[in-house]
């Protein structure tokens, strides 16, 4: 009868199966982290177009859709196609209402980036009459109403 010593180490066959496993949990962690990487970016890019969406929507509503309207520009875009930065598309559409001084803003901003793209939009409703435009006729009613008064006193007291 042959007398084995007592093996203190792992066999050949025992560190190939550890190795293949550490190697597959490896590339599984590196698969996830890249994957939560992509989708960071595109959280990012959505973020960054609802906030231009928003801007642009809050630009209409600052100078009245009528005066955005005989402006002329109901499309362009945010950024430099030369910087590295993703360019961002936006568009509206703008249909009058059945009521009168209603109008009806379909807002969307789209992008194209590493070979995909992405697009928000919103849908809106605003009165015809803008806040530059309120401010200059009550300007005016108040100058008329104290040269009324005839003392030239103000006729907010």
């Amino acid at each position: 009868m042959v007398n084995r010593a007592v093996r203190a180490g792992f066999s050949l066959v025992e560190m190939i199966v550890a190795a293949v496993l550490l190697s597959g949990a490896v590339v599984t962690l590196c698969a996830i982290s890249n994957k939560s990487l992509g989708g960071v970016k595109l959280n990012r890019e959505n973020e960054a177009a609802w906030q231009l969406l928003d801007r642009q929507l809050t630009f209409i509503d600052y100078i009245g859709v009528e005066q955005f309207i005989e402006a002329g520009q109901l499309e362009g875009r945010f950024g430099d196609e030369e910087s590295s930065q993703t360019v961002y598309h936006w568009s509206s559409d703008i249909t009058e209402g059945e009521a009168d001084n209603i109008y009806r803003v379909d807002m969307m901003v789209y992008w194209t980036a590493s070979g995909r793209g992405g697009q928000v939009s919103a849908s809106t409703v605003f009165n015809g009459t803008g806040g530059l435009e309120l401010s200059s006729e009550s300007e005016e009613s108040t100058q008329s109403s104290g040269e009324e008064e005839g003392e030239g006193e103000s006729s907010l007291r």
